[in-house]
């Protein structure tokens, strides 16, 4: 992103200018002082839990070149040489962010979708990665904050963008595509994830279907064939389109797919009568799916197959989203800690089932959050599904888990409860076995990370 002068700032924001330069230089955009580099404009948002106010003088410290407040500094305190006042600073970040898309000359992909967001954008990025220069969203900045950021952060150099978008409410998605106003977008799937703000799986497929219809019409969507809600939200958008899936239809059509976590999944596809082999180093069938739509975003960019297909099988997924770390003892341990819904853990079961470890199968499931009235149904399900899937032995960790105890339990599955996840920690590594598959995967909220790091801490890296 070129540095923009405080006067750009100020008329982008409408704000006004309380001291400073107008003609001063910002060169990088914060909300979190512990993040702010030299030069930097801080953003003083007011949140429920903090009020970005009261960090004026660490960003002074830090050497932040502007701050953008909602009321003036107060007391003698240090503040930045340059202060703007805007009415709302969230809506100040946001109008700053749709400068920077105005500015960026990158091609913009832009996704969203229920689950498998962050690893297709990893995907993606990483295909666009062996033949153009890549700026992605990093960590989880996918929301009405994350986004303005990322797009603040585009390097001039940059000649694609992928951006992720994230929601919990409708308008959300149409709010953030018309401030990517992405070349092209990808709505990877619809899953009961969000149940607690939406009364259906329809209304959710209509809040991700948004991105379909803001989309520019000579823009390209990518479209899951596979997904029928998907399908039908995909009509929102009028112009060109590249779609995969299993269809024999589809632009990029799944042939085969490996659904194992050791070594990693397997994925063959054709495109335009050639076919391509995907040896992944992320496990599950679900992962092979994320490289797929990863696929037909790269073929939708232009970019030559062969060399994206050779990074996104280099790829090594992230902490938190599969990572697969081999014990001594031959114990495996898969890291889906990141998040869970229903049909993500019914994924991670499904891989689960068609593993054959020496030992046993074995899961650490935490509660899976924001299912609403649905809750305990689904987590009673998911006990049900993980005695079908042959897991031996299952911990279930916070409240939710315990019906999912239950009804595995009564499907002869030895069970363990634990109210979270530093009890969860403490038990688990004395119930592993030698030759064991251990798949610990749970909401965010419930921190499973840490019964990760106890496994780890208790066999040790294999040879």
């Amino acid at each position: 992103m070129p540095a923009l002068s405080v006067a750009e700032i100020l008329q982008a924001t409408g704000g006004g200018l309380l001291i400073g330069d107008p003609a001063a230089k910002i060169t990088s955009y914060s909300i979190d002082t512990r993040q702010l580099e030299p030069g930097g404009a801080f953003f003083a948002l007011v949140g429920t839990r903090t009020d970005g106010h009261a960090f004026l003088a660490d960003a002074a410290r830090k050497g932040a070149a502007l701050a953008l407040v909602s009321r003036p500094p107060e007391g003698t305190g240090a503040f930045p040489p340059a202060v703007i006042r805007v009415d709302d600073g969230a809506a100040a970040l946001a109008r700053c962010g749709a400068l920077a898309r105005q500015r960026v000359s990158a091609k913009v992909v832009a996704l969203t979708g229920s689950a498998g967001k962050t690893t297709t954008k990893e995907f993606i990025a990483a295909g666009l990665g062996a033949s153009r220069r890549v700026h992605r969203t990093t960590g989880n900045l996918n929301n009405e904050l994350g986004v303005p950021l990322t797009l603040l952060a585009c390097p001039e150099d940059a000649e694609v963008a992928v951006v992720e978008m994230g929601m919990n409410g409708a308008g959300q998605i149409a709010f953030l595509t018309r401030l990517v106003n992405p070349d092209i977008g990808l709505v990877t799937n619809v899953r009961p994830v969000h149940l607690e703000f939406f009364s259906s799986l329809d209304e959710i497929a209509a809040a991700k279907g948004e991105l379909f219809a803001v989309l520019r019409e000579d823009a390209i969507a990518v479209v899951n064939l596979d997904d029928p809600r998907v399908r039908v939200q995909s009509a929102r958008h009028a112009g060109e389109r590249v779609t995969f899936g299993r269809s024999a239809v589809a632009d990029v059509r799944a042939e085969t797919i490996a659904d194992r976590f050791v070594p990693g999944a397997g994925l063959t596809f054709v495109h335009e009568g050639t076919s391509y082999s995907v040896p992944l180093k992320v496990g599950g069938a679900h992962a092979a799916l994320d490289a797929l739509a990863a696929a037909a975003a790269v073929v939708a960019a232009g970019a030559p197959l062969e060399p994206a297909i050779a990074a996104m099988a280099a790829m090594e997924p992230a902490v938190g989203r599969g990572r697969i770390t081999r014990l001594t003892g031959d114990i495996a341990v898969v890291d889906d800690t990141y998040n869970s819904n229903p049909e993500a853990l019914a994924s991670v079961l499904g891989t689960l089932q068609a593993s054959a470890p020496a030992g046993r199968r074995v899961l650490v499931m935490g509660d899976m959050l924001e299912l609403g009235a649905q809750a305990a149904a689904f987590h009673r399900a998911a006990g049900e599904r993980a005695a079908a899937a042959g897991v031996a032995l299952l911990v279930a960790v916070g409240p939710l888990s315990r019906s999912a105890a239950e009804t595995a339990r009564r499907g002869g599955v030895e069970v363990h409860t634990a109210d979270d996840a530093s009890s969860a920690a403490r038990l688990v590594p004395s119930l592993v076995r030698e030759g064991d598959l251990v798949v610990v995967k749970g909401s965010r909220g419930i921190h499973l990370e840490h019964v990760v790091d106890a496994l780890l801490a208790r066999g040790g890296t294999a040879a």
